[in-house]
């Protein structure tokens, strides 16, 4: 980057311009978009850097805020670390290929195809006596953040659940290979990687044959939706993350996510805690654009009849009849606003369009009263007619002043009118 460009990012919430990709696709995503294309965009941001894919939605979408930009560049240049020492261990590596195939033959596993990649099969044997538990390297961790793998191997041991030592294992495999060599086995619970029909046990640094009723294959995009779903770690999970923020990890899922129920359950409840923080925090233009996103009426209605008791004790009437439009109770509303906007219009003695909208709100009382107050602003205009020809003069004066007072039916001020009516 050059002087400018490290300006920008440094006052930015990104470290360079591969988050800034990241965040950008994040950002843009909705349930909607075109699946295919989904998965093309995020397939070319994982062969990219998958580590930067995965770091950028813990610190965005878990609430790790240890993962500043200064700790992020730090775990940069750790992933780089790791990398020169596996490509430097795996040069010494002795790998009998056919022992390998013989050993995944055994497991019920028909080879035919992986011998047609046996260059990836070597490079994951690689990774796997570089990355296991019994060379000390790394040690699995139930629910842990991704942060914890990415440590200097000379000076501290990795740390990871399923979920975070198959992402190392894809960003190893993506310095030599293509990504798409690979798929995903998961089950509840669990994910392993796929090549060629054996599976590899990231765990345990093992091959493995799952033939469980319940696994199933999937593209190797979908670790991305299998983190952003995952448990966040205990122990570093300390902020609450905004949920409309979380939508944009919950839609990423719904597109990727083999388990329709599971994408469609997360996604309805991503909108629904959304909607709510947002009115919990009275942004309720806000929660009314994700409820209709969302396409739930229910969450469209109540967002739009508390928007409308909201703007209405603001005095926002012309907001709050907009809001109330989308209320199921949004007659009652509406008598409610057009009553509470008169009463304004009232003491700010607008009284004719005042009585509009309490004969809307069908308070005739109010609409007398409103005459009375049309009466009395005529009355005023007489107030320096001492003569029965200063009277004559102001003919047109004492006629509004008999109709209104006619309108209040105010027996006195029908009385005066008339009293005054006599002398023209």
């Amino acid at each position: 980057m050059n002087k400018l460009q490290r300006l920008l990012y440094a006052f930015g919430p990104y470290t360079d311009p591969r988050e800034k990709a990241i965040g950008r696709f994040f950002a843009r995503i909705r349930e909607n978009d075109n699946s295919k294309q989904t998965h093309r965009t995020l397939n070319r941001l994982l062969s990219q850097d998958i580590a930067a894919v995965n770091l950028w939605t813990e610190y965005r979408y878990k609430g790790y805020r240890y993962l500043t930009k200064s700790m992020r560049r730090d775990m940069y240049k750790n992933l780089e670390i790791i990398k020169a020492d596996f490509e430097t261990t795996s040069h010494d590596m002795q790998i009998d290929l056919e022992q390998i195939l013989a050993q995944i033959s055994d497991l019920g596993v028909d080879t035919t195809k992986l011998r047609q990649k046996s260059d990836q099969l070597q490079t994951f044997v690689q990774i796997m006596q570089y990355l296991s538990p019994a060379n000390g390297r790394y040690v699995y961790r139930e629910s842990s953040s991704f942060g914890r793998l990415l440590q200097n191997p000379a000076k501290q041991t990795l740390e990871g659940d399923c979920n975070q030592i198959v992402t190392l294992y894809i960003s190893l495999f993506a310095t030599k290979h293509s990504i798409n060599d690979l798929e995903l086995t998961v089950y509840p619970g669990h994910v392993a990687l796929h090549l060629a029909g054996v599976d590899i046990e990231t765990t345990n640094g093992q091959f493995a044959h799952y033939t469980r009723t319940d696994a199933s294959k999937v593209a190797v995009e979908e670790i991305v939706s299998i983190n952003l779903l995952d448990t966040s770690d205990a122990y570093l999970n300390k902020n609450t993350v905004p949920s409309e923020i979380f939508l944009e990890a919950a839609r990423l899922a719904y597109i990727l996510g083999s388990d329709r129920a599971l994408v469609e359950q997360n996604l309805s409840a991503a909108y629904n805690n959304t909607v709510v923080q947002l009115m919990e925090r009275q942004q309720y233009s806000a929660a009314l654009k994700y409820a209709k996103q969302s396409k739930d009426q229910y969450l469209v209605q109540t967002a739009g009849h508390n928007g409308s008791i909201h703007a209405l004790s603001a005095g926002k009437f012309a907001q709050a009849r907009s809001f109330a439009a989308h209320s199921k109770k949004r007659t009652d509303l509406l008598r409610s606003i057009n009553y509470n906007e008169g009463v304004h219009l009232y003491n700010s003695k607008k009284y004719q369009s005042a009585i509009t909208l309490f004969q809307k709100s069908g308070h005739s009382d109010m609409v007398l009263r409103c005459y009375e107050g049309l009466y009395f602003e005529q009355q005023n205009l007489l107030k320096n007619a001492k003569t029965v020809d200063d009277i004559k003069k102001l003919a047109t004066t004492v006629r509004k002043l008999h109709h209104y007072a006619t309108k209040s039916q105010n027996t006195k001020l029908i009385q005066h009118a008339k009293s005054l009516m006599k002398y023209l």
